[in-house]
């Protein structure tokens, strides 16, 4: 499976809340780091996130489209936006995830924030 599909199979998974077809493409000993800090090191830590973040059933990723992709050789470079209801409220922001492959598996994910809105503060 190429290193997009293994990203795209992902961010499937959250949309369809199916933690099987997840932990199918991490290794092992996966370390996860959200944007705003919060790390999970291994599958049980990714299963335990998982299962808490989708409970209630009403938090729901909405959308994740990636919009742009780098790949090098064992790590890749996408960016995307995500829109979410999460613990009653709407959200949406761009990211960038930094993505390193183990052979047909994700190892690392690093997300970075970029708010959604975009001004230019010297336009007239």
């Amino acid at each position: 499976m190429q290193k997009i599909e293994l990203f795209q199979q992902t961010i499937g998974a959250w949309l369809n809340k199916d933690l099987e077809k997840l932990l199918n493409v991490l290794s092992e000993d996966i370390l996860w780091t959200e944007y705003f800090g919060a790390q999970y090191q291994g599958k049980a830590e990714i299963e335990k996130w998982f299962c808490q973040w989708n409970n209630p059933v009403e938090n729901k990723v909405k959308s994740w489209i990636v919009d742009k992709y780098y790949v090098d050789n064992e790590t890749a470079l996408f960016t995307w936006t995500f829109q979410c209801f999460y613990e009653g409220k709407e959200g949406i922001l761009d990211g960038i995830s930094l993505v390193k492959f183990s052979g047909n598996q994700i190892c690392e994910i690093q997300e970075f924030e970029q708010k959604h809105e975009k001004f230019r503060p010297f336009l007239k």
